[in-house]
């Protein structure tokens, strides 16, 4: 802010309504302060669940509590994997038969609808971008796309991503989490994310970060919420990543109630809850997001003995 650190101490002590070199202090309540030109000022330490009582803050997710909600999708798929949510159903892929993606309701009813994708018998990754599904077949080291209806698109693949365990999209970009990758950068061959621009007929390879620092290695699974990535290991832990790869240091376990203590195979978001899937006894655990509101620090100063965060 222009007027300086000490000046805005005398311009928050104004009582919100005097002017102080042409700008006013407004109060949205005793722990959130709004400025005149648009800043926003939050009392320090202060968090809270309740993402409304701090409209202009940063909302952070920091773990996950499980539901004791669950289903089994045993019926259909020998070895369940990634899972992807549409906005109305799931689709689940089964990495051990022929391929096959299958649909189920919010509620876990299977659909009698699936789909087989073409070229990998042993797909483990899959997300839904509001257009496409695009879907990892890890054997042939391949990322494709289908249409809402399951039908392939033919003239776009990203290839040589062997060991390809899991996708996801942002924007423009489609983020694929490779074993081991040679595309180039400094982390090659070692538990890789590879950013990928989307083209006309694939993608462009951009500069890997790698995970194994933080998970260890062994990702399953690769989802994004459309802020942050997510990597899920196969004992069901999930890493926070900006899209750029900088973990956040959040990790939260989805891994609660299943019988099987590896073989977690995909996580995906809906809504306020986060639902996993286990390969092993082929169910799919349903958890409630467990949010706070963050204050990434632009600024401080200090009213009448308290500290206030610029957030905004």
């Amino acid at each position: 802010m222009g007027n300086g650190m000490s000046n805005f101490s005398d311009f928050l002590s104004s009582g919100g309504g005097s002017e102080i070199n042409d700008q006013k202090a407004v109060y949205s309540d005793v722990n959130l302060i709004t400025t005149e030109s648009g800043e926003k000022w939050l009392k320090s330490g202060v968090l809270d669940t309740n993402i409304s009582a701090y409209p202009n803050a940063t909302v952070k997710l920091t773990g996950a509590t499980y539901t004791s909600t669950n289903w089994s999708v045993a019926s259909q798929i020998t070895i369940s994997s990634g899972i992807t949510f549409d906005g109305s159903f799931f689709w689940l892929c089964d990495r051990n038969t022929n391929g096959s993606v299958f649909k189920y309701n919010a509620s876990g009813a299977y659909q009698s609808v699936s789909f087989t994708t073409s070229g990998d018998s042993e797909n483990n990754g899959i997300f839904w971008n509001g257009s496409h599904f695009y879907i990892a077949g890890s054997n042939a080291g391949t990322i494709k796309r289908y249409n809402a209806s399951g039908a392939i698109d033919s003239g776009w693949s990203i290839g040589s991503v062997g060991g390809c365990t899991g996708v996801a999209v942002i924007g423009t970009t489609v983020y694929v989490y490779v074993q081991s990758y040679n595309g180039g950068g400094s982390n090659a061959n070692s538990d890789n994310v590879v950013p990928f621009t989307l083209t006309s007929s694939g993608g462009t390879a951009g500069t890997p970060f790698s995970t194994h620092s933080n998970t260890g290695g062994q990702i399953q699974d690769l989802t994004t919420d459309g802020t942050h990535l997510y990597a899920t290991t196969r004992t069901g832990v999930v890493f926070q990543y900006t899209p750029t790869g900088t973990y956040t240091g959040t990790t939260f376990n989805v891994n609660a109630l299943s019988s099987a203590s590896i073989d977690y195979g995909g996580v995906a978001f809906k809504g306020t809850e986060i639902y996993s899937t286990n390969g092993r006894d082929n169910k799919v655990f349903e958890y409630n997001k467990v949010n706070s509101v963050g204050m990434p620090t632009i600024d401080t100063t200090l009213l009448n003995g308290t500290r206030y965060v610029r957030i905004l």
